[in-house]
């Protein structure tokens, strides 16, 4: 879309014309006479007016062709993703799980990819933010504070379980991040950020393989708590380019953050060895 600062211009270039007009006007019904200086300011306006038409179709044209540029590329790194991701993990038991803020098109990219990838869905669980943090205690054992009780201890165990038709999970993809809601009570996000990491902790004793995933454009990162714990994690789960990671990551059993933030490790997985 053309740069509204050219419009603005060609807009004040027009109201200028239109004032010299009126001036014109005034001077030729009062005087019936035209100066050579007016003439002059005239003539200087509507070229001014006219550079900066030209300018502008030229910017617009720049603009067109960086538009159709990136939807090309757009469409190449989507054909890409596909090759990498179609039937890379065929039959691969996975649990997804949502945190209670996880941005929708995330969540929605991350299922969709891993279905396209051909996973067996052992569970698809959405985790809800609590609705009072009152009679919460916590307890610190070295660096770490958790929760007296995991508020997500159901959930837990019912990822482990898996499901009767596609049996236990090998992965977990949790994807997390997104803004806290304003209403939510007050120590509602520690009390939701320390039940996850003692629920993904659990997990990874009892041998499954977890990763992290978020949007590249969420509010609120939870890369630094995936590192923390430490679990494998791609940050742009939205874009192709981090849904082929996240593949990748899940398919070669890879350690490290993947995607576009500053708290990345890398922009994609390593090539196999």
């Amino acid at each position: 879309m053309p740069d509204l600062r050219y419009h603005l211009i060609s807009l004040i270039s027009v109201f200028l014309a239109l004032a010299i007009g009126i001036l014109l006007g005034t001077a030729m019904a009062d005087r019936g006479v035209i100066s050579e200086r007016l003439q002059a300011q005239i003539t200087d306006v509507q070229d001014r007016f006219d550079d900066q038409q030209k300018d502008m179709a030229q910017r617009d044209n720049q603009i067109e062709k960086l538009q159709e540029r990136t939807a090309v590329e757009q469409d190449l790194a989507e054909r890409m993703s596909q090759v990498v991701i179609t039937d890379r993990l065929l039959n691969e038991n996975v649990a997804l799980v949502t945190g209670p803020w996880a941005d929708d098109d995330a969540v929605g990219a991350v299922e969709a990819v891993l279905s396209e990838a051909g996973v067996e869905f052992t569970s698809n669980t959405q985790l809800e933010a609590p609705d009072s943090v009152e009679m919460t205690s916590f307890e610190t054992t070295g660096e770490t504070t958790v929760p007296s009780e995991n508020i997500y201890d159901e959930q837990t165990r019912e990822v482990l379980q898996g499901s009767e038709e596609a049996g236990e999970p090998r992965f977990v993809v949790f994807v997390g991040g997104g803004a806290v809601p304003e209403d939510v009570p007050s120590g509602a996000l520690r009390r939701v950020t320390a039940s996850q990491r003692a629920m993904i902790q659990t997990w990874r004793d009892a041998g499954l393989n977890v990763v992290g995933a978020e949007s590249s454009t969420t509010e609120r990162s939870e890369i630094e708590l995936f590192e923390n714990i430490p679990i494998p994690s791609v940050d742009n789960a939205d874009q192709p380019a981090g849904q082929a990671a996240l593949v990748l990551v899940i398919d070669e059993d890879l350690e490290g953050s993947y995607g576009t933030k500053s708290t990345a490790s890398d922009l994609f997985p390593p090539a196999a060895s």
